[in-house]
């Protein structure tokens, strides 16, 4: 884990662990190392995640980022699932910063960098339910697509708007 905590520091990632990308929160689960050769996967995902953090004036949590395919089965997760690929993390907002009128502002932010750099980074951008918290999942370098918000139009009238 040390090795890629360096990579991730020398790489300019700041606000973010080696741990953190590697723990699936929920489940208080440890992810191994992913293979080296993929650690570069996982980066603009988080400059995407350091973007909104400065956006937002609050830290993040990750909710998970690395998750091998047998762990990823485990969870119930999507068999074409980025995170198996170290491309994906999920984002939340701590308790201490979680309102709605703060979540409507985490989503918009989010939304606004995926209708900005979302074509160039092959960015997904998930818009979780306000029922399972305030939760986005990002992912760079596979292919531009988002899903969810507050209902299921949200992201699509908002890419309305600004075209």
């Amino acid at each position: 884990m040390k090795d890629l905590q360096r990579f991730l520091r020398n790489a300019g990632i700041r606000h973010f662990s080696a741990k953190e990308v590697l723990t699936l929160a929920r489940a208080g689960i440890l992810a191994p190392v992913p293979p080296e050769k993929i650690w570069g996967n996982i980066i603009s995902a988080l400059y995407v995640a350091m973007q909104i953090r400065e956006k937002m004036g609050c830290p993040l949590l990750v909710g998970n980022g690395y998750r091998p395919a047998k762990l990823n089965r485990q969870v119930g997760g999507s068999k074409r699932s980025q995170h198996v690929t170290f491309r994906a993390l999920d984002l939340d907002l701590p308790k201490r910063y979680q309102s709605r009128a703060r979540q409507e502002r985490f989503y918009k932010i989010a939304a606004e960098i995926y209708l900005n750099q979302g074509k160039g980074l092959k960015m997904g951008l998930g818009i979780y339910r306000p029922n399972k918290g305030t939760r986005i999942h990002i992912d760079c370098g596979w292919i531009r697509r988002c899903w969810g918000g507050p209902n299921k139009q949200w992201i699509k009238d908002l890419l309305a708007e600004n075209r």
